[in-house]
């Protein structure tokens, strides 16, 4: 299945697993909401919406409200911009959840840039995710690809992470 952009796709098979398994590690976890406003900026190459990053949630779900581009996906080192679709979701994989897959699902590096003229309108729900407090590989997925770390200390790594800029945390030692 593809997405709006023609440059996105996302894997047409699921995991393997029983999918109450995927379920669990979300179901009673903390989920937040951000509305987001970008003025338009008669000077955008002087600033940024939000710097280059990736998610450090579980899942993220973005409704871009009205029809100003802004939202960009980092690929083969180049900016592309995800042009907003009417009342669709835009759905980000988050760093825990490729921990939590094993690195089966793979997240987004991204950003939000300001238009010249036009405001841009966002609704951001953040999906937290882990197993018993802990950040780690789902055992039925094979040879884990990352260790097991508490959910505060996983969270000071992707801090850290986001403060060099261009690093995602399931991509630092």
């Amino acid at each position: 299945m593809a997405f709006a952009d023609p440059h996105l796709q996302i894997p047409d098979r699921d995991l393997g697993i029983a999918q109450e398994t995927l379920l669990a590690a979300f179901r009673g976890k903390r989920q937040s909401m951000a509305l987001q406003h970008y003025p338009p900026c008669h000077h955008p190459e002087k600033v940024m919406g939000v710097a280059p990053h990736s998610d450090g949630f579980g899942l993220t779900l973005l409704l871009q409200v009205n029809d100003t581009p802004g939202l960009q996906v980092s690929k083969d080192g180049r900016w592309r911009p995800v042009r907003p679709l009417p009342g669709a979701f835009v759905i980000n994989v988050g760093e825990i959840l490729v921990v939590l897959t094993n690195s089966y699902y793979k997240s987004v590096f991204h950003r939000v840039v300001v238009d010249n003229d036009k405001d841009q309108v966002t609704v951001v729900v953040l999906q937290d995710a882990c197993i018993a407090g802990v950040v780690k590989p789902l055992p039925e997925l094979g040879e884990p690809r990352y260790h097991a770390t508490n959910r505060s200390e996983y969270y000071k790594s992707q801090l850290t992470a986001l403060r060099r800029q261009g690093e995602k945390f399931v991509d630092t030692p």
